[in-house]
């Protein structure tokens, strides 16, 4: 038997991340309904995922050479970056680690919502179960990648432009909750198995 000229298969559309997915909070699986969530908001330009594990290579006298079984995992790191080109006081708020102040404060407009950024970070600031939703390019399988709390830390930044859309870069940064054992990165990646279609 020869070996294939190409790595194309029969299944190789169903296996093709494509289009710009779309990103929500609080995502959770329900038996029987599926995925739901609140979306954050309309995206331009797509957005990035990046999980990268710490690998700490022991050195040993002797060794020319990096030794398998002496790589060890020493946590790692997990990043969205989402182009949003809607904006609403809850994304400004979570951009800029502010909060949007109650009606009757000091400057409270009326028909307006006034964001105000605070002195620390608090639990709200977390949003829960942020998560991505992007489909293959045969459109059958669906691809979840979930932080089980994401602070935004990139601030907010807006660039308006003649003729052009403005877009407030948001970037997502995953974190352990204090009362889980925190020995495992706190993102989880729900890829369907081959069988399985949306």
């Amino acid at each position: 038997m020869s070996l294939a000229k190409h790595g194309v298969t029969k299944g190789t559309p169903s296996n093709i991340p494509f289009g710009a997915g779309a990103w929500f909070k609080n995502l959770t699986y329900k038996e029987g309904t599926g995925w739901e969530g609140t979306v954050l908001g309309a995206t331009s330009g797509g957005s990035s995922i990046k999980i990268t594990p710490e690998v700490v290579d022991v050195e040993v006298d002797g060794a020319m050479a990096l030794v398998k079984g002496l790589a060890l995992m020493a946590g790692g790191t997990a990043e969205a970056e989402v182009n949003f080109a809607e904006i609403n006081a809850d994304i400004l708020a979570r951009a800029t680690m502010g909060e949007i102040l109650p009606e009757g404060s000091e400057h409270y407009i009326e028909g307006f919502d006034c964001i105000q950024v605070k002195n620390a970070i608090t639990e709200g600031d977390y949003i829960t179960n942020l998560g991505f939703v992007g489909y293959t390019a045969d459109k059958t399988k669906q691809i979840v990648v979930i932080f089980d709390n994401a602070l935004c830390k990139s601030g907010f930044q807006l660039d308006p432009k003649m003729k052009e859309a403005g877009v407030v870069k948001a970037t997502f940064t995953a974190y352990g909750d204090i009362e889980s054992d925190l020995d495992k990165l706190p993102v989880r990646i729900y890829y369907p198995k081959t069988d399985a279609a949306v």
